[in-house]
């Protein structure tokens, strides 16, 4: 079995990739349960819509996916503790699981990275005891490194910080502080090679950001995820189990 902690589906520029899809192709390459996001915040904060998304793939993935709220400004505007968003009854759908997660994602809209919007999402996920996930990068909008402080701060709040990117700055952040884990989507497998240097086996994540690769591809996305698997189980060794499945339970699984 194997974890994805990095997965999407929704709206995503001129696409909708929908449940089925995204459950057919992780099929294909025998990842059997993952986290996910959609990518339709980027375009609605309708909480009824998110809902009815995060409905269909609860059903479909029989329970297996677990949902990472992507967080956007306006839906702290209209819902200050995200209620509206998380808890399901308010809109009709109290058969939807609650989330595991929150996502932040710099690129997308700024976020203040020690502002008093993102102090409030820890706040939320501490009170629900759920993850904080960001998008980091090379651009100066979602570098690692601009997480430190918060992550800090918060220091009861589990942290992922997806992509791990600059490398050198996602080193630091984790060296520093014991609730941050990183995961591996669209990461260079010498970079996996580096965290397990380091000896942070523990806080590595399986992850590979479907369907997003297949949009750069000219081959098919399941030939690049069944390689990018065989890749990173041979970087890993000893260590895969712990990376595909033991730390992702950790994390989402008991929620």
């Amino acid at each position: 079995m194997i974890f994805d902690s990095h997965i999407h589906f929704g709206q995503f520029e001129d696409r909708y990739y929908t449940p089925p899809q995204i459950l057919r192709t992780l099929g294909c390459v025998g990842i059997t349960h993952f986290a996910y996001s959609s990518t339709s915040a980027v375009v609605t904060d309708d909480p009824a819509f998110m809902f009815e998304e995060r409905l269909a793939m609860q059903e479909l993935s029989q329970g297996l996916a677990k949902p990472i709220l992507w967080v956007t400004h306006s839906m702290l505007e209209k819902s200050k503790d995200l209620s509206l968003y998380m808890d399901g009854a308010s809109c009709g759908f109290s058969k939807c699981k609650p989330v595991c997660g929150l996502k932040i994602h710099g690129v997308s809209e700024p976020w203040e990275p020690n502002g008093k919007a993102l102090q409030r999402v820890f706040s939320i996920a501490r009170e629900r005891n759920i993850v904080v996930k960001f998008h980091t990068g090379e651009r100066d909008q979602c570098y690692a490194g601009m997480y430190k402080h918060i992550c800090q701060r918060f220091s009861d709040v589990r942290v992922i910080l997806a992509h791990g990117r600059p490398l050198d700055q996602t080193l630091g952040v984790l060296q520093s502080c014991e609730n941050v884990f990183v995961d591996t989507a669209f990461m260079p497998h010498e970079h996996l090679r580096s965290l397990l240097n380091f000896g942070l086996a523990d806080r590595i994540l399986f992850g590979t950001d479907t369907p997003i690769p297949g949009r750069f591809l000219k081959s098919s996305l399941t030939r690049y995820l069944r390689g990018r698997i065989a890749t990173s189980r041979k970087i890993a060794g000893k260590d895969w189990q712990k990376i595909s499945w033991d730390n992702a339970m950790s994390l989402f699984l008991m929620i």
